[in-house]
């Protein structure tokens, strides 16, 4: 079985987005990606982005505070997988970097001035949330090797 992800779109109210630049990873290496990780085994999507909105940026989201944003499946280099994509529109704690050794920084950035160094897929996944799309296909006909 392929690995699933879930992944955040986590908006304040200056209508930016919290992005995280990886750091000492094989994929997309210092490029901004959203909030998440992988789903284990066993493990609801919503759980998962829960457990990874604490472990990575020390937030804690109520289950009734999730909304589902959209799901992207996904082919790059690696097999297909999908990623569901959350919001919160509440979490309590300030939000830092707990994992340095996986990001080496983290920013709010504004809707309309995102950086150019962002995962593609989840670029792609920021604009389709924007249009209200609920479902998209990313990297089928492209080949990703960042």
């Amino acid at each position: 079985m392929h690995p699933s992800f879930a992944l955040l779109f986590l908006v304040n109210l200056h209508n930016e987005v919290l992005l995280l630049k990886r750091t000492n990873t094989p994929f997309c290496n210092q490029c901004y990606s959203l909030p998440g990780g992988k789903i284990e085994p066993g493990e609801p999507a919503t759980k998962t982005i829960i457990r990874e909105a604490n472990n990575s940026i020390g937030i804690t989201i109520d289950p009734n505070d999730l909304k589902f944003a959209h799901v992207m499946h996904r082919k790059c280099n690696e097999p297909e997988f999908f990623s569901c994509i959350f919001k919160a529109d509440k979490w309590t704690g300030i939000a830092e970097n707990k994992e340095p050794e996986r990001h080496d920084d983290m920013k709010w950035f504004a809707l309309d001035k995102l950086p150019e160094n962002i995962v593609p897929a989840h670029l792609h996944a920021i604009k389709q949330i924007q249009q209200n799309k609920v479902y998209s296909e990313h990297g089928w006909d492209i080949y990703c090797n960042k």
